[in-house]
């Protein structure tokens, strides 16, 4: 597995460049929201992040958990993000105490920008070895993707979609190259990707699954691969995700109930008018669920589809919007919001068109069969059942990579010399307009001091 993270030669200056790029903008993200974030000691960590950090509906818990190891996201469904974050928060208190400053940022840019830069560069890996690309096609393709707006922005900000990104990659390149070489995963190699990738976000787990049946086939329902590659890992992210239920959670749900009675004998009124508002703009953002059972109440089933797949799902998750730029849906953004120029929708159709083509010309090729597999469990998740379904291009980090490795296929597919030149023009051209229609956009927002930032 350690062999995994060492670079070959021509992947050196690749990633050596989308390094420079990251750390650039991870730095223009913390001098954005300097000094304050940057506070420490009697700090109520949970006003200092979630009142001020703004990035499209990106959570920032991981900041304050680092801060004071409070958690505020939903440990049930990602079991091991505060396994990561634990010793993370053991060495910021350390920091904390050496030099007097949070240095939650600063860990959280370092372990998003290793977990970025491997994700390009698995998936160029991914598309030399598995789909056996040229490298100026490889090269190309990995471009276009890193240009898409919700993936460099899942790059920067300090959310969980980067940590998906890397194990989703990283999987699909070890599956890929098993199948090439029709090799079965070890059941090693098959429990270690299903824990990591369920332990980040569960769904993920569906996707690893899927993987381990394409590339074992029926050797996966044999007793051995069934208790040790499935359910010895899924037993152990059960007991993670119980002890640190019982050990951090529950005593941290007394305190925050002690909190919310002190807030409202002190403020009155003021706090459930708040707690009323908050509530009534949610309500009007959102659908109607399926059911009120735990789970279900989460689905979408009245928000209209067509406008969600033009403006979010592939809209705003390949180019972002100038109107209500990077808002939160859940603050100021509107659910749907259109593009000022024709142009906008002319790239986001080449794009889409690019990749229900790549995905027709590669329907034998059993990988990607199970890119599309894996595409489907999102579709189902987003478009039909409507998780997530009004901020939707935030979860773009768990499926859009199966874009460029669709075009991949279809650059593989073509037999004309000219065929391959006019795609080649093609995509260098879309990732040209993205990278600077995206840069330029994103660059303008950053420079946007955290005061001024629509609250």
């Amino acid at each position: 597995m350690i062999n995994l993270f060492i670079l070959r030669k021509e992947e050196k200056w690749l990633a050596a460049a989308f390094l420079l790029v990251l750390v650039g903008l991870n730095l223009m993200l913390i001098d954005q929201y300097s000094p304050l974030f940057l506070k420490c000691g009697k700090v109520g960590y949970w006003s200092v992040f979630s009142k001020n950090f703004r990035m499209s509906g990106y959570d920032c818990w991981s900041y304050i958990t680092l801060s004071n190891l409070r958690i505020h996201f939903e440990t049930v469904r990602h079991p091991l993000f505060l396994s990561l974050l634990w010793p993370l928060y053991q060495l910021n208190h350390w920091l904390m105490g050496v030099t007097g400053v949070n240095c939650a940022v600063y860990i959280m840019a370092v372990l998003t920008t290793f977990c970025a830069v491997y994700a390009l560069v698995f998936l160029y890996r991914t598309m030399r070895e598995v789909l056996a690309l040229k490298v100026v096609d490889a090269t190309l393709l990995t471009l276009l993707f890193f240009s898409f707006a919700h993936v460099v922005v899942a790059m920067m900000v300090p959310d969980h979609f980067v940590f998906s990104l890397f194990l989703l990659t990283l999987t699909l390149y070890v599956s890929g190259k098993a199948m090439k070489e029709h090799r079965p995963l070890s059941v090693g190699q098959s429990a270690a990707l299903l824990f990591f990738t369920a332990g980040i976000t569960l769904t993920n787990g569906a996707k690893t699954l899927l993987a381990m049946l394409f590339v074992n086939g029926r050797r996966l329902f044999r007793p051995k691969s069934i208790l040790l590659g499935i359910l010895l890992p899924l037993l152990l992210l059960g007991g993670i995700w119980w002890y640190q239920y019982q050990a951090f959670e529950v005593p941290q749900q007394k305190t925050v109930h002690r909190i919310e009675n002190a807030l409202r004998k002190k403020k009155g009124d003021a706090f459930d008018k708040h707690v009323n508002e908050r509530g009534q703009w949610m309500k009007a953002h959102s659908g109607e669920p399926v059911s009120d059972l735990p789970l279900l109440n989460m689905t979408d089933v009245t928000t209209p589809r067509i406008p969600t797949l033009v403006e979010n799902f592939f809209g705003e998750t390949i180019q972002l919007h100038q109107d209500y730029l990077l808002q939160d849906m859940s603050h100021t953004r509107p659910v749907f919001v259109t593009y000022r120029w024709t142009l906008s929708y002319v790239v986001e159709a080449l794009v889409v068109l690019l990749f229900v083509a790549g995905l027709w010309a590669g329907r034998r090729r059993r990988f990607i069969q199970l890119c599309l597999t894996w595409f489907g469990v999102d579709v189902m998740l987003h478009l039909v059942l409507g998780f997530g379904i009004n901020e939707v291009y935030i979860m773009a980090a768990n499926w859009i990579f199966i874009i460029p490795l669709a075009i991949a296929a279809l650059a593989g597919e073509l037999s004309s010399r000219r065929a391959l030149l006019a795609l080649r023009i093609l995509v260098a051209l879309l990732t040209c307009y993205l990278l600077v229609y995206n840069g330029h956009l994103l660059l303008d927002y950053l420079s946007i001091p955290y005061k001024q930032l629509a609250k």
